[in-house]
C-alpha cells in the first residue's frame, strides 16, 4: 500500500503540474506531505491499537485511504489536494502501516519474524512491479482524476486486510511497557481519588506520567532506538523522492513516460528478490541484521552517486535495480532490528516515534529536488545530496560494529 500510493502519485505528478499550472517543487512538495503525516501521525497509532484494536483501526484506515482518493479527484486546486492527501491518506496509511507491523511481530521471534516480515514486504514490491505500469494505463485512458478514482478503490482493499487480523494471544498477569508497569483499573481509581487532593501542579504531573506511558517516552533515552532512527529517517527521506522524481528526472533526459514506467515495474523484481534473501540471511543465521543493514544502506548511497552518469534505458535500470535492491532489504531489516534491539511489547511506540521523527524531515525530500531541478533544469545535484544524506546512516552503524568487535581483538586467546 505504502508503494502504491507514493510511487502512482510520482507517476501522475507531471499531469497535475499541468493541470493546475504549479511549480514542480510545489507539487512534490504537496505529495511528500503524505509521507510526512503519515510518519507525524504515527505515535498515536499505537494508543489506538491497544485501546480499539487492531484489527479495528485498520479497517477503518482503509476507508480513509479510499475517501481520500475520491477527494482528490474532484479538487479544483493544489490545496485542496493538499488537504485530501493529508488528513485523509496520509492518516490512514499511517494506522495501518505501524499497527500491521507490529502485530506481525507479535506472533514469531525474532528469526521467524525476519523471515516473515520478508514475505510480507512483497506486496511492496509486486506493487511496484504492478502498478506502475496499470497506474500509467489509467493516465492515459482516463485523465488523473479518473486515475485517482480507480487508486481509491483498490485502497478500499485495506479495509477487507483489516478485518484479517489475527489478534494476538492474551496475556496474564503484571505486564510492562516502555518501563512502566500497568496497574489494575482499582489502583486506578485510588491514585485518582489521591491525585485530587494534590496540588494542581501534582494532578498535571500526574497526566504527564501517564502520557509518557502511553506514548512510550522512555525510548528516547534508548540508544539503539535513535540508531535505527537515524536509518529510517534517511531511508525514508530517499525512498519519497526516489518514487516522486525517477520517472520525471528519467523523463527530463529524454526517456519517455511509458519507458520510464517499464524501468520501475522491471526493478522492482529484484526488490522482490533483496527483500526475502536480506531477511533468509537473517533467519538461518548466515549474516547479522547491523551488518546486512550496512550494506544494503551503502547501496542505496551509491546508487544516487552514480545517477548523474545513467543517460540512457539500460544504465537507468541498473541503477534503479541497484536501488531498490539495498532499499527491499533496508525497509525488511528496519522492522527486524526493532524487535531484536528493543523488544516485541515496545515495537508499535518505536515504529510510531521513528515515523514521527522521519514526518519531520519528509517534506524536504519533495522540495529539495524539485527546487534544483526548477532552478537548474537538472536532476543530478539533487540526487548527489541525496546519496550523501543516506550515508549518515552508516555512522551508528559503524560504531556499533567496532564495538562489539573491539573486545573479541583484545581478549586472550
Amino acid at each position: 500500500m505504502n508503494s502504491m500510493i507514493l510511487k502512482s502519485l510520482g507517476i501522475l505528478l507531471v499531469s497535475v503540474v499541468e493541470e493546475f499550472e504549479t511549480d514542480t517543487w510545489v507539487t512534490g512538495t504537496v505529495f511528500s506531505l503524505v509521507e510526512c503525516g503519515r510518519d507525524i501521525c504515527a505515535p498515536l497509532a499505537g494508543p489506538l491499537g491497544r485501546r480499539l484494536s487492531p484489527r479495528a483501526v485498520v479497517m477503518v484506515a482503509g476507508g480513509l485511504v479510499c475517501l481520500g482518493f475520491v477527494t482528490t479527484s474532484v479538487s479544483s486546486n493544489i490545496l485542496q489536494v493538499a488537504l485530501s492527501l493529508t488528513l485523509l491518506i496520509a492518516i490512514g496509511q499511517c494506522l495501518a502501516n505501524v499497527l500491521t507491523r507490529s502485530s506481525l511481530g507479535e506472533h514469531y521471534d525474532v528469526n521467524g519474524f525476519a523471515l516473515a516480515s520478508g514475505i510480507a514486504r512483497t506486496g511492496s514490491s509486486i506493487g511496484l512491479v504492478c502498478l506502475p505500469s496499470l497506474v500509467q494505463l489509467f493516465l492515459n485512458t482516463y485523465g488523473w482524476r479518473g486515475a485517482m478514482l480507480i487508486l481509491g478503490s483498490i485502497g478500499a482493499h485495506l479495509a477487507l486486510s483489516g478485518a484479517l487480523l489475527i489478534p494476538p494471544p492474551k496475556e496474564t498477569g503484571n505486564r510492562t511497557t516502555g518501563g512502566y508497569q500497568l496497574l489494575s483499573h482499582t489502583s486506578h481509581k485510588h491514585e485518582a481519588e489521591n491525585y485530587v487532593n494534590y496540588s494542581i501542579l501534582a494532578f498535571l504531573r500526574y497526566i504527564c506520567m501517564k502520557m509518557g506511558g502511553a506514548l512510550d517516552l522512555s525510548l528516547m533515552k534508548n540508544l539503539d532506538f535513535w540508531t535505527i532512527t537515524l536509518i529510517v529517517v534517511t531511508i525514508r527521506f530517499s525512498q519519497s523522492a526516489w518514487y516522486i522524481y525517477f520517472v520525471p528526472r528519467a523523463v527530463a533526459i529524454g526517456v519517455s513516460n511509458e519507458e520510464a514506467t517499464i524501468i520501475v515495474t522491471i526493478a522492482a523484481l529484484v526488490q522482490l528478490v533483496s527483500g526475502i534473501l536480506g531477511s533468509g540471511l537473517v533467519y538461518t543465521g548466515r549474516g547479522t541484521s547491523t551488518s546486512i543493514m550496512a550494506v544494503s544502506v551503502t547501496l542505496v548511497a551509491v546508487s544516487f552517486f552514480v545517477d548523474p552518469w545513467m543517460t540512457s534505458w539500460w544504465p537507468l535500470f541498473a541503477n534503479a535495480a541497484l536501488f531498490l535492491s539495498g532499499m527491499g532489504m533496508v525497509i525488511t531489516l528496519v522492522d527486524v532490528m526493532v524487535k531484536e534491539l528493543l523488544g516485541v511489547d515496545r515495537m508499535a511506540s518505536a515504529f510510531g516515534w521513528m515515523g514521527f521523527l522521519s514526518g519531520i524531515a519528509r517534506p524536504f525530500s519533495g522540495f529539495i529536488p524539485g527546487w534544483i531541478y526548477d532552478h537548474s533544469r537538472s536532476y543530478n545535484t539533487a540526487f548527489i545530496i541525496l546519496g550523501a544524506i543516506q550515508t549518515t546512516s552508516l555512522i551508528p552503524l559503524v560504531i556499533k560494529r567496532l564495538k562489539t568487535s573491539v573486545p573479541k581483538s583484545l581478549s586472550p586467546h
